[in-house]
């Protein structure tokens, strides 16, 4: 697939001071950036009442996180990468 950071995921990922978070998120953009559909894809999953607005889980033992994303076609936007309480708030 074809993956397109946005500047506030950035932003968000620079804020993360752990260091397994990172590296769990390093493998998840792998995994994406290796994927040939969305099926491939783990921890994917479409928001209720959007058609293109995604969630992508990532997860550590203590932290658990989202990806919010755009999939269109064959491309996914990156949009923001916040803690599973803060992420509904500031996505879409």
């Amino acid at each position: 697939m074809r993956v397109i950071i946005k500047p506030p995921f950035k932003r968000d990922r620079d804020k993360v001071n752990s260091i397994s978070l990172l590296e769990a998120l390093a493998a998840k953009l792998e995994q994406i950036e290796k994927a040939q559909g969305t099926e491939n894809i783990t921890g994917l999953k479409r928001l209720t009442g959007y058609s293109t607005l995604y969630r992508i889980y990532v997860k550590t033992d203590r932290q658990s996180y989202r990806i919010g994303a755009i999939i269109r076609n064959n491309t996914i936007w990156l949009v923001r990468f916040l803690p599973r309480k803060k992420i509904y708030q500031k996505f879409p």
